[in-house]
């Protein structure tokens, strides 16, 4: 039969964080790295802690990108909206047609931005009205987001927390050990042909 475990050291690679296959690895270990020479775990504990650390605040930040993404991916439909309630809608398939090439060229080319910016300054707005229309559509699903990021910073906090609670646990137990060790009314007299030495 053979043995269960091969090493006698715990593999931490069961703990490391799984990635998206759009993440990065290099980026991953990269911040581990920054973690683990701020808190300099000392035994595994410590590098459990760092391990759930790391993966608290990848996650926070992968959320964090997935909201940004979200509001982005909206950009399309509200400059459509917000055109729509400024200038009104097309009235001709041709002036669909082209208001529909100037919505999508807002993306890629600086001239149909430049329109775009020229039409809505015409009523006192700018850009940032886009902007407003594309996270109003998406409240509901940034809020979820929100909530999701507040509840991996919470366990971010806790984390903080549990490394500062074992250090001060184990920093009293030393103490205690220290006191023990050199109470001198709990040391054991030598013999005294060990004492001449």
């Amino acid at each position: 039969m053979v043995p269960r475990y091969q090493s006698k050291q715990f593999d931490l690679s069961t703990l490391q964080s799984s990635l998206l296959i759009t993440e990065s690895k290099e980026a991953f270990a990269c911040l581990e790295r920054e973690l683990a020479r701020e808190i300099q775990p000392k035994n595994i504990v410590e590098r459990i802690f760092l391990a759930d650390i790391a993966a608290c605040a990848w996650e926070m930040m992968r959320l964090r990108r997935c909201r940004d993404h979200i509001i982005n991916l909206a950009f399309e439909s509200a400059i459509s909206e917000v055109l729509d309630r400024v200038l009104g809608p097309p009235e001709t398939a041709a002036e669909c047609e082209a208001r529909a090439a100037l919505e999508r060229d807002w993306f890629t080319k600086p001239e149909a931005r430049r329109e775009i910016a020229k039409r809505l300054a015409a009523f006192q707005l700018d850009e940032g009205v886009i902007e407003a229309a594309a996270i109003s559509s998406q409240a509901d699903q940034l809020e979820r987001l929100d909530r999701m990021i507040s509840a991996q910073q919470a366990r971010l906090h806790r984390a903080f927390g549990a490394i500062a609670d074992y250090r001060e646990a184990f920093a009293v137990r030393v103490r205690t050990a220290v006191e023990r060790a050199t109470d001198q009314s709990a040391l054991v007299p030598l013999p005294a042909h060990q004492q001449a030495g």
